[in-house]
């Protein structure tokens, strides 16, 4: 998969991301979030075997919100 593909999906997965499911009184969001947080760790790593450590992060700090 083309570099720009991965970076499109990556940042998908970020805005798709419950970043406050940690919150949740319900189990199960918690374990949704849970599991797309491990797939978003998953993906930086491979975006950073790919070359596009910088990219990814900017594209994390940007969605990630600051009290999290």
């Amino acid at each position: 998969m083309r570099k720009e593909v991965q970076l499109e999906l990556f940042e998908q997965m970020l805005t798709t991301h419950d970043w406050f499911y940690h919150f949740s009184d319900d189990h199960r969001y918690y374990i949704k979030g849970r599991d797309s947080a491990q797939r978003i760790r998953v993906m930086m790593e491979r975006l950073e075997e790919l070359g596009l450590k910088d990219e990814a992060k900017e594209l994390y700090e940007n969605y990630r919100p600051e009290d999290i």
